[in-house]
């Protein structure tokens, strides 16, 4: 394919993209946000299935949102956090990060309280999400990176029309044991032949 001399636009990086969907508002992180942030991130069942540790202390909730901030002034990625339309609390993240703007490349990554899973929320987000990169971003491919065995994250990802490319044998080392990381990509003239003719998501800054 040709590639298309366009890079990722600087509008993306001078104001932070709100995005809405049928029932979900992701919006910019914000500093009081640690606490409901906590709560999500100190759940083993949540953050053991990407090889993390539950975070202990709310300390590291707030240097997390921190982080966050700075790479999206670095223009190294974007994490939304998802919020129900009626209940601004946020339930998850969802994120386009590594961002490669010479390659029009990124990697889509998600989490979700566990009392929203199996809802179509993370697939609602990440739908959203996937749109914003290839429309507004002008990505021209989306990368993902699951540990082996993490079904409900390789489940949204077939559902989102991604394709298997690899398996990256004992990757993560990660309490003392060895992990299989999964290679899954997507790329624009793939998602536009699947795309639902409904757009997925409205944006503003």
């Amino acid at each position: 394919m040709a590639a298309d001399t366009n890079m990722i636009p600087e509008s993306v990086f001078f104001a932070f993209p709100t995005i809405r969907t049928n029932r979900l508002l992701l919006r910019q992180p914000q500093n009081e946000d640690a606490g409901t942030v906590f709560s999500i991130k100190s759940d083993p069942s949540v953050t053991l299935p990407y090889c993390a540790e539950p975070y202990t202390r709310i300390e590291q909730a707030e240097g997390w949102i921190e982080r966050l901030h700075s790479t999206y002034k670095a223009k190294d990625g974007i994490n939304w956090f998802i919020t129900l339309m009626d209940d601004m609390s946020v339930i998850g993240n969802c994120t386009l990060w590594n961002i490669k703007s010479e390659d029009a490349c990124a990697e889509l990554g998600y989490e979700l309280n566990r009392t929203y899973w199996r809802r179509g929320v993370a697939s609602e987000a990440a739908s959203a999400v996937v749109e914003f990169g290839f429309n507004c971003m002008l990505l021209n491919r989306i990368e993902a990176c699951p540990f082996k065995g993490n079904r409900p994250s390789t489940g949204l990802l077939d559902k989102l029309g991604f394709t298997l490319e690899g398996n990256l044998r004992q990757r993560v080392l990660f309490r003392g044991k060895y992990f299989d990381q999964l290679y899954y990509g997507l790329l624009k003239e793939e998602w536009k032949l699947n795309k639902n003719s409904q757009p997925s998501g409205r944006y503003s800054s």
